[in-house]
Protein backbone atom coordinates (compact mmCIF):
# COMPACT_ATOMS: atom_id res chain seq x y z
CA UNK A 1 0.00 0.00 0.00
CA UNK A 2 2.84 2.38 0.80
CA UNK A 3 5.34 1.16 -1.79
CA UNK A 4 5.14 4.59 -3.40
CA UNK A 5 7.32 5.89 -0.53
CA UNK A 6 10.24 4.13 -2.27
CA UNK A 7 9.84 6.15 -5.47
CA UNK A 8 12.39 8.97 -6.10
CA UNK A 9 9.72 11.65 -5.60
CA UNK A 10 8.67 10.45 -2.18
CA UNK A 11 12.20 9.67 -1.07
CA UNK A 12 13.04 13.31 -1.84
CA UNK A 13 9.95 14.59 0.03
CA UNK A 14 10.77 12.44 3.05
CA UNK A 15 14.42 13.52 3.07
CA UNK A 16 13.45 17.20 2.93
CA UNK A 17 11.05 16.64 5.83
CA UNK A 18 13.73 14.88 7.86
CA UNK A 19 16.22 17.69 7.17
CA UNK A 20 13.74 20.39 8.19
CA UNK A 21 13.11 18.87 11.62
CA UNK A 22 16.66 19.31 13.04
CA UNK A 23 16.84 22.74 11.40
CA UNK A 24 13.64 23.85 13.15
CA UNK A 25 14.90 22.34 16.41
CA UNK A 26 18.21 24.25 16.14
CA UNK A 27 16.37 27.52 15.49
CA UNK A 28 14.10 26.88 18.46
CA UNK A 29 17.08 26.12 20.74
CA UNK A 30 18.80 29.29 19.52
CA UNK A 31 15.79 31.37 20.53
CA UNK A 32 15.67 29.66 23.95
CA UNK A 33 19.35 30.56 24.45
CA UNK A 34 18.61 34.16 23.44
CA UNK A 35 15.75 34.20 25.98
CA UNK A 36 18.01 32.93 28.78
CA UNK A 37 20.66 35.52 27.88
CA UNK A 38 18.04 38.27 27.96
CA UNK A 39 16.72 37.05 31.31
CA UNK A 40 20.26 37.11 32.74
CA UNK A 41 20.77 40.61 31.33
CA UNK A 42 17.46 41.76 32.83
CA UNK A 43 18.44 40.38 36.24
CA UNK A 44 21.64 42.46 36.14
CA UNK A 45 19.67 45.57 35.22
CA UNK A 46 17.14 45.07 38.00
CA UNK A 47 19.79 44.20 40.59
CA UNK A 48 22.09 47.11 39.79
CA UNK A 49 19.39 49.72 39.24
CA UNK A 50 17.90 48.98 42.65
CA UNK A 51 21.28 49.19 44.38
CA UNK A 52 22.15 52.18 46.53
CA UNK A 53 23.96 55.02 44.74
CA UNK A 54 27.74 54.89 44.99
CA UNK A 55 30.56 57.39 44.62
CA UNK A 56 32.98 57.03 41.74
CA UNK A 57 35.78 55.93 44.08
CA UNK A 58 33.64 53.00 45.27
CA UNK A 59 33.60 51.29 41.86
CA UNK A 60 36.98 52.26 40.41
CA UNK A 61 39.50 49.47 39.90
CA UNK A 62 42.93 49.86 41.56
CA UNK A 63 44.20 51.50 38.37
CA UNK A 64 41.86 54.41 39.06
CA UNK A 65 40.80 54.66 35.41
CA UNK A 66 38.55 51.64 34.84
CA UNK A 67 35.26 50.34 36.24
CA UNK A 68 34.40 46.67 36.60
CA UNK A 69 31.89 45.54 33.94
CA UNK A 70 29.60 44.19 36.65
CA UNK A 71 28.66 47.77 37.60
CA UNK A 72 26.66 48.33 34.42
CA UNK A 73 23.48 50.36 35.28
CA UNK A 74 24.70 51.06 38.85
CA UNK A 75 23.46 54.42 40.21
CA UNK A 76 26.19 57.00 40.69
CA UNK A 77 26.23 60.06 42.92
CA UNK A 78 28.87 62.59 41.86
CA UNK A 79 29.94 66.01 43.00
CA UNK A 80 32.25 68.06 40.82
CA UNK A 81 32.43 70.43 37.87
CA UNK A 82 31.68 70.22 34.15
CA UNK A 83 34.60 70.41 31.70
CA UNK A 84 32.72 72.10 28.86
CA UNK A 85 35.91 72.76 26.88
CA UNK A 86 36.05 69.08 25.95
CA UNK A 87 32.33 68.56 25.40
CA UNK A 88 31.46 66.57 22.25
CA UNK A 89 28.39 65.63 20.25
CA UNK A 90 28.02 61.92 19.46
CA UNK A 91 26.44 61.59 16.02
CA UNK A 92 23.54 59.52 14.68
CA UNK A 93 21.68 58.85 17.91
CA UNK A 94 17.93 58.38 17.61
CA UNK A 95 15.28 59.36 20.12
CA UNK A 96 11.56 58.82 19.57
CA UNK A 97 12.18 58.19 15.83
CA UNK A 98 14.17 61.40 15.36
CA UNK A 99 17.89 61.62 14.63
CA UNK A 100 20.19 63.74 16.74
CA UNK A 101 23.21 63.85 19.03
CA UNK A 102 24.20 62.76 22.49
CA UNK A 103 25.75 65.65 24.40
CA UNK A 104 28.73 64.15 26.26
CA UNK A 105 30.67 66.27 28.75
CA UNK A 106 33.57 65.29 31.04
CA UNK A 107 32.68 65.62 34.72
CA UNK A 108 35.62 66.27 37.04
CA UNK A 109 35.41 64.92 40.60
CA UNK A 110 38.01 64.60 43.38
CA UNK A 111 38.17 60.85 42.60
CA UNK A 112 38.66 61.20 38.86
CA UNK A 113 36.90 62.28 35.68
CA UNK A 114 34.05 60.45 33.98
CA UNK A 115 32.24 61.35 30.78
CA UNK A 116 28.54 62.03 31.26
CA UNK A 117 25.91 61.72 28.57
CA UNK A 118 23.87 64.79 29.52
CA UNK A 119 21.07 63.95 27.09
CA UNK A 120 19.88 64.01 23.50
CA UNK A 121 19.52 66.99 21.19
CA UNK A 122 17.86 66.98 17.79
CA UNK A 123 20.16 67.27 14.77
CA UNK A 124 20.57 70.42 12.71
CA UNK A 125 19.55 70.96 9.10
CA UNK A 126 22.36 68.73 7.79
CA UNK A 127 24.68 66.09 9.23
CA UNK A 128 27.49 68.65 9.21
CA UNK A 129 25.64 71.18 11.34
CA UNK A 130 26.27 71.17 15.08
CA UNK A 131 23.31 72.52 17.06
CA UNK A 132 23.82 75.20 19.68
CA UNK A 133 23.81 73.58 23.10
CA UNK A 134 23.08 75.60 26.22
CA UNK A 135 26.29 75.41 28.29
CA UNK A 136 26.38 73.25 31.38
CA UNK A 137 26.27 75.21 34.65
CA UNK A 138 29.54 76.40 36.12
CA UNK A 139 30.70 75.82 39.65
CA UNK A 140 30.08 72.80 41.83
CA UNK A 141 27.32 70.50 40.59
CA UNK A 142 25.69 67.38 42.03
CA UNK A 143 24.94 64.68 39.49
CA UNK A 144 22.90 61.48 39.62
CA UNK A 145 23.77 59.09 36.80
CA UNK A 146 23.87 55.40 35.92
CA UNK A 147 26.98 53.55 34.80
CA UNK A 148 27.29 52.46 31.18
CA UNK A 149 30.29 50.35 30.24
CA UNK A 150 32.03 50.68 26.89
CA UNK A 151 33.20 47.95 24.50
CA UNK A 152 36.93 47.52 24.08
CA UNK A 153 38.87 48.81 21.08
CA UNK A 154 36.51 51.58 19.91
CA UNK A 155 36.64 52.59 16.27
CA UNK A 156 38.97 55.53 15.53
CA UNK A 157 37.38 58.93 14.97
CA UNK A 158 36.70 59.60 11.26
CA UNK A 159 38.88 62.41 9.95
CA UNK A 160 36.06 64.15 8.06
CA UNK A 161 33.79 64.92 11.05
CA UNK A 162 33.11 68.53 12.00
CA UNK A 163 34.99 69.86 15.01
CA UNK A 164 33.25 68.86 18.21
CA UNK A 165 31.52 65.79 16.74
CA UNK A 166 32.49 62.15 17.26
CA UNK A 167 31.15 58.81 16.08
CA UNK A 168 31.52 56.90 19.35
CA UNK A 169 32.32 57.60 22.99
CA UNK A 170 36.06 57.07 23.42
CA UNK A 171 37.11 58.83 26.65
CA UNK A 172 40.90 59.03 26.02
CA UNK A 173 40.25 60.58 22.60
CA UNK A 174 37.77 63.13 23.98
CA UNK A 175 39.67 64.54 26.96
CA UNK A 176 43.41 64.72 27.71
CA UNK A 177 42.69 64.21 31.43
CA UNK A 178 44.87 61.29 32.55
CA UNK A 179 42.44 60.48 35.38
CA UNK A 180 39.46 59.91 33.05
CA UNK A 181 37.57 56.62 33.27
CA UNK A 182 38.49 54.85 30.03
CA UNK A 183 35.98 51.98 29.82
CA UNK A 184 32.71 53.54 31.00
CA UNK A 185 30.62 56.68 31.09
CA UNK A 186 27.53 57.88 32.91
CA UNK A 187 23.99 58.53 31.69
CA UNK A 188 22.56 61.58 33.41
CA UNK A 189 19.47 60.99 35.52
CA UNK A 190 19.32 64.33 37.33
CA UNK A 191 21.57 67.19 38.36
CA UNK A 192 21.52 70.17 40.68
CA UNK A 193 21.57 72.75 39.20
CA UNK A 194 20.00 71.48 35.97
CA UNK A 195 22.53 70.71 33.25
CA UNK A 196 20.42 71.74 30.27
CA UNK A 197 16.63 71.85 30.20
CA UNK A 198 16.51 71.58 26.39
CA UNK A 199 18.21 68.16 26.46
CA UNK A 200 16.11 65.00 26.58
CA UNK A 201 17.41 62.55 29.17
CA UNK A 202 18.18 59.05 27.96
CA UNK A 203 15.46 56.73 29.33
CA UNK A 204 16.26 53.85 31.64
CA UNK A 205 16.67 50.47 29.93
CA UNK A 206 13.53 48.51 29.14
CA UNK A 207 13.28 45.27 31.10
CA UNK A 208 11.63 42.90 28.65
CA UNK A 209 12.12 39.32 27.49
CA UNK A 210 11.46 40.31 23.91
CA UNK A 211 9.88 37.95 21.35
CA UNK A 212 12.34 35.07 21.91
CA UNK A 213 9.90 32.78 23.75
CA UNK A 214 7.22 33.12 21.08
CA UNK A 215 9.81 32.60 18.32
CA UNK A 216 11.08 29.43 20.03
CA UNK A 217 7.54 28.05 20.27
CA UNK A 218 6.92 29.10 16.68
CA UNK A 219 9.79 26.92 15.39
CA UNK A 220 8.49 23.97 17.43
CA UNK A 221 5.07 24.54 15.87
CA UNK A 222 6.63 24.54 12.40
CA UNK A 223 8.32 21.21 13.16
CA UNK A 224 5.05 19.66 14.32
CA UNK A 225 3.20 20.99 11.28
CA UNK A 226 5.91 19.60 8.99
CA UNK A 227 5.39 16.11 10.40
CA UNK A 228 1.60 16.44 10.23
CA UNK A 229 1.85 17.75 6.67
CA UNK A 230 3.99 14.77 5.62
CA UNK A 231 1.51 12.34 7.20
CA UNK A 232 -1.42 14.02 5.43
CA UNK A 233 0.36 13.92 2.06
CA UNK A 234 1.21 10.23 2.52
CA UNK A 235 -2.37 9.43 3.53
CA UNK A 236 -3.81 11.33 0.56
CA UNK A 237 -1.42 9.61 -1.84
CA UNK A 238 -2.36 6.21 -0.45
CA UNK A 239 -6.09 7.00 -0.85
CA UNK A 240 -5.47 8.31 -4.37
CA UNK A 241 -3.70 5.11 -5.37
CA UNK A 242 -6.53 3.01 -3.93
CA UNK A 243 -8.98 4.99 -6.05
CA UNK A 244 -6.85 4.49 -9.17
CA UNK A 245 -6.75 0.74 -8.50
CA UNK A 246 -10.57 0.63 -8.38
CA UNK A 247 -10.66 -0.27 -4.73
CA UNK A 248 -14.00 0.33 -3.01
CA UNK A 249 -13.24 2.99 -0.40
CA UNK A 250 -16.77 3.21 0.92
CA UNK A 251 -15.88 0.83 3.77
CA UNK A 252 -12.41 2.22 4.30
CA UNK A 253 -13.25 4.02 7.47
CA UNK A 254 -11.43 4.05 10.79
Amino acid sequence: MYKFLLTPKWIAVTLVTLMLLPAFNSLSQWQWRRLHQRQAYNSIILKNQDAAPVELADILDPSGTTIDQGNQWRPLHLTGTWDTQHQVLVRKKSFESELGFWVVTPFITPDGTILINRGWHIAGNTALDSPDIVPAPTGTVEVAARVRTLPGNPAPRPSDLPVGQVGVINPPAITPDTKVVTNAYGELVASRPDSGVELKLIPAPEVSEGPHRSYALQWIFFAIMTVIGWIIMVRNEALHQKTDDGTDLSTDRP
